[in-house]
């Protein structure tokens, strides 16, 4: 030992820099002093307490040791050469190489070694100057990790600043969205807008990012090419560590596909198969919707209903093939006269047809005529038919049974009556 501290002195002295040398016993990073005879073998002149509390080890059981003590099996040899070959071309050497503590843990540790110099220009040593990076690689893998499960989720993945201009999109987004990352990164959110939704969802949305710091819902979005589509999308605030709102993140999935067939199968459960007219199903759902706005607002409605007279000899006499093209061009013809968000046709079932209309009675009575008319007129393939009616307004104690039955009572009385009539339900 006493030859080391010796060896030491006489560098010191050389040096003149015994100042330098309690400088480094208090740094926080380590360092170390090595002999430059790579012939003898490269040994430990001094280390500072930064370093032997990083690897476990004391002064005495390093001073003139070989550093190969903290090598191990995942060492990598090939820094190691090049370090050699760096310092014995008197270069200097950066890198970084898995070294081992005293109770054989890894650890990565970043090196810069210098040859020092005497006064006059003669090699003395090598100095070490060292940084302990496991965490901060290990930090660095999880990053890379993290933006590397980001970069390639399924879901599409969008991040934009507290102005909502985006910094950061991933592959999934760019993808579904026609776009090119450079196209969308510094682009305002604003640019996936349809145009389609109200003012409120988007009020409502900044509220409850303000309120709750989280938001979910389905837009209606615009990719690159205009095509619309269902964004199911949850959003969520990024806080800074003062606890500041610093960034939006949202992940979100192209639900497009599951909505038009929920779509289809909500149509499939409320069209009639054969005419394509809404069903009984449908005109229930919707005569509960007429009657409360009837009894909130007092907004009249009517109900029109109409089948076509002696059906059942055209079946016989032409064949079933030929009675659904007569309810399906009776239907064609009377679906064309209903204007939009005022008459409603159903297939009430068989050869039953009903209209559903928020007209008054006297102008419902001249639509049927109309109707009426029209069929008559009609020529369906060489056969003629005709329609009776019943209608009636709704009254104010009615129910929707009983304005139905007053309705349906008045088409029995118009069949029975020698049809191809209209007749107004009684009061």
């Amino acid at each position: 030992m006493n030859k080391h501290n010796n060896t030491l002195k006489t560098l010191l002295c050389e040096l003149d820099s015994l100042s330098l040398i309690k400088a480094f016993d208090i740094a926080v990073d380590p360092i170390v002093i090595t002999t430059t005879n790579w012939d003898e073998g490269i040994k430990f002149l001094y280390v500072n307490k930064a370093f032997t509390r990083e690897t476990g080890y004391t002064n005495e059981e390093l001073l003139g040791k070989s550093p190969k003590i903290l090598q191990g099996a995942n060492t990598d040899k090939e820094v190691l050469t090049k370090l050699k070959k760096d310092l014995q071309a008197d270069k200097n050497f950066s890198g970084q190489n898995i070294n081992y503590t005293k109770e054989q843990l890894e650890y990565i540790v970043r090196w810069s070694i210098s040859p020092l110099l005497n006064a006059a220009g003669e090699l003395i040593a090598y100095i070490s100057f060292q940084k302990i990076i496991t965490k901060l690689v290990a930090m660095q893998n999880e990053n890379f990790l993290l933006r590397s499960v980001v970069k390639k989720a399924p879901g599409m993945i969008l991040v934009t600043d507290t102005m909502a201009n985006i910094v950061y999109v991933n592959d999934a987004f760019c993808h579904n969205m026609g776009y090119m990352e450079s196209e969308l990164l510094g682009q305002n959110a604003r640019v996936l807008k349809s145009g389609k939704q109200n003012k409120n969802f988007y009020t409502n949305m900044w509220h409850s990012l303000i309120k709750n710091d989280y938001f979910e819902d389905v837009f209606l979005n615009k990719k690159k090419d205009g095509t619309l589509f269902y964004d199911k999308k949850k959003i969520n605030s990024i806080k800074d560590t003062q606890g500041n709102v610093s960034n939006y993140f949202s992940v979100s999935y192209d639900i497009t596909k599951e909505r038009r067939d929920e779509e289809r199968m909500r149509d499939e459960i409320y069209t009639d198969a054969l005419t394509k007219l809404y069903n009984r199903k449908k005109y229930d759902l919707a005569l509960d919707t007429y009657m409360s706005a009837f009894k909130q607002n007092a907004t009249p409605f009517s109900l029109i209903l109409f089948d076509i007279d002696f059906f059942k000899n055209v079946n016989d006499t032409y064949g079933h093939d030929k009675g659904d093209f007569l309810l399906k061009e009776c239907a064609r013809l009377v679906k064309s006269l209903m204007v939009q968000q005022k008459d409603t046709l159903y297939r009430w079932g068989g050869e039953e047809f009903v209209i559903l209309t928020n007209r008054t009675q006297s102008d419902a009575n001249n639509l049927a005529k109309i109707v009426r008319v029209l069929i008559k007129e009609h020529d369906f393939e060489g056969v003629k038919i005709t329609l009776s009616f019943g209608l009636g307004e709704i009254h104010t104690d009615a129910d929707k049974e009983s304005f139905f039955k007053r309705v349906d009572q008045a088409l029995y009385e118009a069949k029975k009556g020698g049809r191809d009539k209209i007749v107004i339900a009684k009061e």
